[in-house]
């Protein structure tokens, strides 16, 4: 990988029902359809682990994913 890259596993594609079944209701359609449009947003999203993570997936895509309230 280039220089300062991450390396990532590539991620499954899924369709947007497979993705609505599969992530939680805080997580909008716009959000899944985006993901499961694009697989380059679909591996960012992947990769989401902090509040910080979601702010810039946001900013990045123009969408605006919330991360479920941790139990």
């Amino acid at each position: 990988p280039e220089s300062g890259e991450t390396p990532t596993a590539p991620v499954q594609k899924l369709s947007f029902a497979e993705l609505r079944n599969r992530l939680p209701k805080e997580i909008t359609d716009d959000v899944i359809r985006l993901i499961s449009n694009s697989e380059e947003a679909l591996q960012d999203f992947a990769y989401i682990r902090t509040q910080g993570d979601v702010n810039k997936f946001n900013m990045k895509y123009g969408v605006n994913a919330v991360l479920p309230a941790q139990a």
